[in-house]
């Protein structure tokens, strides 16, 4: 578990045969109160693409085309949008159109009840990030992210 994709050796994930990277966007990458990536942001997805890896691409559940969109294009990466997170079917064929090996791939997110659970199906690596923002959401991501606390909370007391 990590405070934020900035924390997150990408280096070291190459050195382990990563070769795919999947990212979530909202409240990894940028905040859902933001529409447009950090200077920060860009600057560390300019350094991960120089590091090698085939692919590196955003998958979010956020219904809003444009909004993914926007953040793809600052980033230069492709973007799926709608990806309704934790079911397969998304990711199923991402992983079979692009011919990726999944103990190649990645995946990138803050959620454990979506982004830790669909790498965890297909057991894929995943790396779990603090969300960035918990002050700017709708009642049912505020119950999400209580309940992962609760989970997180209930398994670090063991």
């Amino acid at each position: 578990m990590y405070e934020s994709i900035y924390d997150i050796d990408f280096g070291l994930l190459w050195d382990d045969g990563v070769r795919h990277l999947i990212f979530d966007v909202d409240n990894t990458l940028i905040s859902y109160a933001d529409s447009d990536v950090s200077i920060q942001c860009i600057n560390l997805f300019k350094s991960i693409q120089s590091i090698g890896f085939e692919s590196i691409i955003l998958m979010s559940n956020n219904s809003s085309v444009d909004r993914i969109e926007r953040v793809a294009k600052q980033l230069d990466l492709p973007a799926i949008t709608f990806a309704c997170k934790p079911f397969v079917f998304t990711m199923r064929r991402l992983l079979n159109d692009r011919s990726m090996n999944i103990q190649e791939v990645a995946l990138i997110g803050d959620q454990l009840l979506t982004d830790v659970l669909l790498a965890n199906t297909f057991k894929i690596i995943s790396v779990f990030v603090d969300p960035i923002d918990t002050s700017h959401l709708s009642y049912l991501k505020n119950a999400q992210y209580s309940f992962q606390r609760w989970i997180l909370q209930s398994f670090y007391r063991q």
